[in-house]
């Protein structure tokens, strides 16, 4: 039996006049699951809730023995979020915004970071602040990080986005290689498969 890497019981979640999850419970296990439904099922509110970005009504996460209610500092630590909008401190420049979540995260690889660069075609913007940047190249500045952190939880909504069809093949691949690995569990949220079609099948949630 595949041990799951995050378990979720009983996540309930509303936003003013609109109810999104009830008592939703789930084991993810390592490699990668695909997390699929039609617009407004809740796909991205469920990854910002998964994320400890925003506080459930009801229900509890676990990765690794960690909870957010026992401790959310290290919860945070085991779980990074790639999400769709603008990075965050877009002051900083590409180093300086790997640099800060290098501080985050113990097990980021930077040794794995500089063959992303290249492989993405992001060292032309490497000297430029992220609000500078294109929506598209921040979105690989971001997956790039998501590449290396080394957490034990990858949550990524709609990672194909916003992609050169270069940047997507590269993408695709990272991808096939996680949903081998034992380490990590990759859930991401997209409207297609997020593996290539001749590739390997993922696990699949269905949000409806």
């Amino acid at each position: 039996m595949t041990t799951a890497v995050l378990q979720v019981r009983d996540l309930s979640f509303s936003y003013p006049g609109l109810h999104v999850l009830t008592h939703w419970s789930a084991d993810i296990g390592p490699g990668l699951t695909w997390l699929r439904g039609a617009n407004g099922s809740g796909k991205s509110t469920l990854l910002k809730l998964l994320a400890g970005v925003l506080p459930p009504l009801t229900g509890q996460m676990l990765v690794r023995g960690v909870t957010t209610a026992a401790d959310p500092l290290a919860y945070r630590r085991e779980v990074y979020w790639c999400g769709p909008g603008a990075i965050a401190f877009d002051h900083l420049r590409p180093p300086e915004y790997f640099a800060f979540l290098r501080g985050l995260y113990p097990r980021w690889d930077p040794q794995a970071l500089p063959p992303l660069i290249q492989a993405l075609g992001l060292q032309p913007s490497m000297a430029t602040r992220l609000s500078a940047l294109s929506t598209g190249t921040q979105r690989k500045l971001a997956l790039a990080a998501a590449l290396v952190v080394g957490s034990s939880v990858v949550l990524v909504d709609e990672p194909l986005n916003a992609l050169d069809a270069a940047s997507l093949a590269v993408l695709r691949q990272q991808l096939t290689q996680r949903h081998a690995a034992a380490a990590q569990a990759w859930l991401v949220a997209s409207h297609s498969p997020p593996l290539a079609a001749d590739g390997p099948r993922p696990a699949t949630l269905d949000l409806g």
